[in-house]
């Protein structure tokens, strides 16, 4: 199967220290299987308490989009989840090792990297298997799944339940890590399809944006492009600072505030975020936006091609954040 290539990693070596020779090179840091392989270990935290954390991304035509800045969050939710500190450099060669292998007409295929906090110790495979505190990692590249689309898309919006101080006031929730544990997210897309809607956008109980369950959100007053502050507790959205790069590289301005689902309404456009897309929402909660295809098409192509890449990996919030 040339479209979908799977591999699983050496965690020795992909979690070998920063500053450490790093011999082995791209083919040694995977074994790659077939994808129809069982290749996880019903005693693996994954599977048992879904711990562990991922990255997914577009590879557009054998350039994986945004991947600096999905190994840096990748790294970031590791320390989030008090795993081993993953490294870059060995990823990086590992995720080549995989596109390399590709060959299918398809030229955006998703790339997921995957992994585990390991086997669990508690049971009696994880302690005879004397790996340690080694993680699991798969990666694979899927040409032949769901891919994304730009259809203009209808959102509603769904309450997380919890205040817009939860994350300072209990960082044990990994609100900001990016973690296997997407039961809630998936409960919310069945709640979307119950509803008519194509996917929802989250907020707290005091009324503030948090983001999409498996995306980010961007919000578009006249020449200012605005996200919610990643420091309430969200996924600091890799796609939406390519994104951010294009409207700087445009002449917009850009900010990240802590931003309620009141003032998201009162956008002129409504833009969601992820895997390497921009996609244009066309409704939230009944209310109507312009959507511009010319300007969708012009952002999508300035991320696929690596034009917005550099900027991308300079944009973030700044200055102290408002609790």
């Amino acid at each position: 199967m040339d479209a979908v290539i799977l591999g699983i990693g050496n965690a020795q070596a992909l979690f070998a220290p920063e500053h450490s020779p790093l011999e082995a090179g791209g083919d040694d840091l995977l074994r790659i299987i077939d994808p129809q392989e069982t290749c996880v270990s019903a005693f693996d935290l994954s599977v048992l308490r879904g711990d562990g954390i991922f990255e997914a991304t577009t590879v557009w035509k054998g350039y994986p989009v945004s991947l600096e800045n999905h190994l840096r969050r990748l790294a970031h939710s590791a320390r989030l989840m008090d795993m081993p500190e993953p490294n870059q450099e060995a990823f990086s060669r590992a995720v080549d090792a995989i596109v390399r292998r590709y060959h299918a007409p398809e030229p955006g295929p998703m790339l997921r990297i995957l992994v585990s906090r390991g086997l669990d110790p508690t049971t009696g495979v994880g302690e005879a298997s004397g790996r340690g505190a080694l993680p699991s990692v798969w990666m694979f590249l899927d040409g032949d799944g769901k891919l994304h689309e730009l259809d203009p898309i209808s959102l509603t919006s769904l309450s997380r339940g919890y205040p817009s101080d939860a994350t300072s006031k209990a960082p044990w929730l990994l609100n900001g890590a990016k973690t296997l544990s997407y039961a809630v997210n998936q409960s919310m897309h069945r709640e979307c399809d119950r509803r008519g809607a194509d996917d929802a956008i989250t907020y707290t109980t005091d009324g503030f944006t948090l983001e999409c369950p498996n995306s980010s959100i961007v919000a578009q007053y006249g020449d200012r492009l605005t996200t919610p502050d990643p420091r309430i507790g969200i996924l600091n959205g890799t796609s939406q600072r390519e994104f951010f790069a294009w409207g700087r590289q445009e002449g917009m301005n850009v900010e990240y505030k802590k931003l309620s689902l009141n003032e998201l309404r009162d956008a002129d456009r409504l833009y969601m975020t992820h895997g390497g897309w921009v996609i244009p929402v066309k409704a939230l909660d009944g209310r109507s936006y312009d959507v511009d295809p010319g300007q969708v098409a012009a952002i999508n192509d300035a991320i696929h091609t690596g034009r917005t890449h550099d900027d991308a990996l300079t944009i973030g919030p700044v200055g102290d954040y408002e609790l």
